[in-house]
């Protein structure tokens, strides 16, 4: 498992993904720097969970593509590669980006206390969410346009979601629909949450993270390995 990750590290490093994460860092960052400071807080925030955390649903389709075309995936599943072994190598290489980069984007307003650490798991879960939904649906596409249809799709669903939570004062009743966990445990490092919120906001990330997994190895299995 180790050696797949530094695989996958360096295949994503070569292929110009920390590249281009690091492009848009600089962009946000440089932005960051511009605003005053009181706003910087909510703008770095809406920054991460906007952009950093759901670019690895971008990449993870380029990759799954880029491997059914070279033929990789048939020589690497008659190799004794677990599909779960797959799923992970590739889920935590892209979290790494972006955590990675959502520390710099937070380093302006950086505050360093408790919630910082869940905060940055926080970011590891819905990032990690994100590539998971994204290897399942790439899993049974051919072309990047078939993917970036049913990412947007998808995507949609998961944000649409969000307006009620924005708009009726984030009410808890909310909480239960993806992606709101995510931005209420965000914000919540500008406004403090009580602690029962906190804990629901993780048990529900956690929740829709395993229903992820559970999706995308199901799709792995029945269209990458027994294909």
């Amino acid at each position: 498992m180790k050696l797949l990750l530094k695989k996958e590290i360096t295949l994503q490093w070569r292929q110009g993904f920390w590249l281009v994460y690091f492009v848009f860092t600089a962009i946000y960052v440089t932005v960051l720097l511009n605003l005053p400071e009181k706003n910087r807080m909510l703008v770095s925030l809406i920054l991460i969970l906007s952009d950093t955390t759901m670019l690895g649903i971008i990449f993870i389709g380029a990759l799954v593509l880029l491997e059914k075309q070279q033929a990789v995936i048939q020589s690497l599943f008659v190799t004794p590669l677990e599909p779960s072994q797959y799923i992970w190598s590739k889920t935590i290489s892209l979290s790494l980006i972006a955590v990675c980069t959502s520390i710099l984007v937070y380093l302006p307003v950086w505050h360093f206390t408790a919630y910082t650490l869940l905060l940055l798991a926080c970011i590891a879960f819905t990032a990690g969410t994100f590539v998971l939904l994204g290897l399942g649906l790439a899993a049974r596409v051919d072309t990047i346009n078939q993917y970036f249809g049913l990412m947007m799709g998808a995507s949609m669903l998961l944000i649409l979601p969000v307006l009620p939570y924005i708009l009726l004062e984030q009410h808890p009743v909310f909480l239960f629909l993806p992606y709101v966990a995510s931005l209420d445990l965000m914000l919540g490092a500008r406004e403090s949450l009580p602690l029962w919120r906190i804990f629901l906001d993780i048990i529900l990330l956690v929740a829709w993270g395993y229903i992820a997994y559970k999706f995308a190895l199901r799709r792995v299995t029945r269209y990458l390995v027994y294909k």
